[in-house]
């Protein structure tokens, strides 16, 4: 039998995962590519010794089998004396193929070889059987092109049919030729039926052949289709890593934005107590106007730090652009795909044609749709059963509404007011931020984010957005 131990392999090696920016040092991606790359080779040299002893232990076995029968059978002295040498050699080429396979040269040649003794020995058993007398037992032949097709290559395959039709048509025109001694003689109708046992072995390997080349091709697209997740699973965590960040100086801002506003009141609040009390009432000795004239100038200093953290903490308002809901939507599905594969979560979408557009930020309408669409995995992912996530988009009049639903176990009473709140959470390693950044998100591009159960179970977040208005008519 001849092995795959020379073959190259199909997929691809394992990816260096590299991180992009001006932190990114080239040193540690030049060490990882370089130990994944002796990590492959190691591997790619324990299948190599894996096939070869399966080679071995196919070879020895039919070895061992032909001798078994050789000794049941009813051949002459001389028959089985050719036999029963021809199996020994079977066994015996097994050491010099191993120790030719550990030097590591020319491992292709080496298997391609292999292929053609191993032919060769068959038909020295067959010739051992009668030759031409042997024709009904040429379906040993066909072990070892099928088993080269599957485990080395088709081409492997068709060059052992091909060879092994070679062979016994020389040796059958010998014997016919008396130019080889005949060990049987050869019954009548020897030859029709060795054509056609012939014939068949041929179909039978090349449609090996055939099979083994697409089960090969089959693999290679499956591998690369594998790449391919990998590669948009990669970027989805990317992209939730980005989202995540910007959620939270997005939530950030909004509370330093309200305590700043609120100290800022009840500095100006203290500032009028000092004016009243340095101008109004009786008059203060020097020593407290001088202290009331120091704290008025602090608070006026506290209230100028204050308005310029406003000023700096006040989101510029995005630029507004015309946005395709259904593209959002395809976007965050695609980006969600692997890890609901991954996690049994079943993902709808429905959207409704002709759908209008609507006037924002496609990124910003990608981070509230994502966070809602994160809020419902998160429900999910310890639930039993069947888990399902829909996404609705649908026109209703001048507004767009975008729902998110899943069949959990729903939104208790109590969290139902606090739903968009910042900070608030019932998770125990959740942050509070993202429902409230959507929520913002929705504000900002004039609409609203609401929450509820349904009454089949379950939670629906709906976004109203308003649509993009068409642009008036020139006059």
């Amino acid at each position: 039998m001849a092995t795959i131990a020379a073959s190259r392999p199909r997929t691809a090696g394992p990816r260096s995962m590299t991180t992009d920016g001006p932190l990114a040092s080239p040193a540690p991606a030049a060490a990882s590519a370089h130990d994944g790359a002796a990590a492959y080779a190691a591997t790619g040299g324990e299948r190599r010794g894996g096939r070869l002893r399966q080679e071995i232990a196919a070879r020895a076995t039919v070895a061992v089998l032909a001798l078994i029968f050789n000794e049941l059978l009813a051949f002459d002295h001389e028959a089985a004396s050719v036999i029963r040498f021809t199996a020994l050699i079977g066994l015996g080429v097994n050491v010099p193929y191993l120790l030719a396979v550990r030097t590591g040269r020319a491992l292709h040649a080496q298997a391609y070889l292999r292929i053609l003794v191993d032919v060769a020995l068959t038909t020295g058993g067959l010739y051992g059987a009668g030759g031409l007398a042997a024709a009904p037992y040429l379906g040993v032949y066909a072990i070892v092109p099928v088993y080269a097709a599957i485990v080395f290559s088709s081409l492997a395959g068709v060059l052992a049919v091909s060879f092994a039709t070679a062979c016994y048509l020389v040796l059958a025109a010998l014997q016919s030729a008396d130019l080889v001694p005949r060990l049987a003689p050869p019954p009548a109708g020897a030859w029709p039926m060795a054509a056609f046992n012939l014939l068949i072995l041929n179909l039978v390997g090349w449609l090996a052949a055939l099979l083994a080349h697409a089960y090969r091709v089959s693999r290679e697209r499956l591998a690369a289709l594998y790449l391919e997740l990998e590669r948009a699973h990669d970027h989805s965590i990317q992209m939730n890593t980005q989202l995540q960040l910007a959620t939270r100086r997005y939530v950030l801002s909004e509370v330093v934005t309200g305590v700043t506003h609120e100290v800022r009141d009840a500095l100006q609040g203290v500032f009028g107590h000092l004016w009243l009390a340095r101008r109004g009432g009786a008059p203060l000795p020097a020593a407290a106007l001088d202290h009331l004239a120091q704290a008025e100038h602090a608070c006026e200093s506290a209230m100028r730090i204050m308005s310029t953290t406003l000023d700096m903490a006040r989101r510029p308002e995005p630029e507004r652009e015309s946005v395709a809901v259904a593209e959002v939507v395809r976007r965050v599905a695609e980006l969600k795909a692997v890890e609901f594969r991954r996690e049994r979560i079943v993902l709808r979408v429905e959207l409704a044609e002709p759908m209008p557009p609507v006037l924002g930020s496609s990124l910003q309408l990608q981070q509230a749709l994502l966070n809602l669409v994160v809020n419902a995995q998160e429900e999910l992912r310890g639930a039993v059963g069947r888990r399902e996530i829909t996404i609705v988009a649908r026109p209703d009049g001048d507004r767009v509404l975008v729902d998110v639903r899943d069949n959990g176990r729903g939104i208790p009473p109590s969290v139902l007011p606090h739903l968009c709140e910042p900070f608030y959470t019932t998770k125990t390693a959740g942050t509070g931020i993202g429902l409230a950044m959507s929520a913002g998100i929705a504000e900002s591009l004039g609409g609203s984010l609401t929450g509820d159960n349904r009454p089949e179970g379950g939670a629906a977040f709906r976004l109203t957005l308003p649509a993009a208005t068409p642009p008036a008519p020139a006059s």
